[in-house]
């Protein structure tokens, strides 16, 4: 049953990446990003690619941090 939970996990995450991959190739337009007191310019794929990467590494550090709970329950 565990198995059949990773698979589903796996075929989810990679369908995911697909769509986030889609969505960044297709947006490209430069966008100006306000950080308060200087604005940057940027390619649209740039942000999205590290803001995609930002969320991954928020999950990963949640969902790692997740299981050392459960190890001491």
């Amino acid at each position: 049953m565990k198995d059949k939970m990773q698979q589903v996990k796996l075929i989810f995450s990679l369908v995911l990446i697909l769509l986030a991959v889609i969505f960044v190739v297709l947006n490209t337009n430069q966008v100006a990003i306000s950080f308060g007191f200087f604005d940057v310019k940027l390619p649209l794929i740039i942000v999205l690619v590290v803001m995609i990467i930002i969320g991954v590494l928020i999950g990963w550090f949640w969902g790692s941090n997740k299981g050392k709970h459960d190890k001491k329950s």
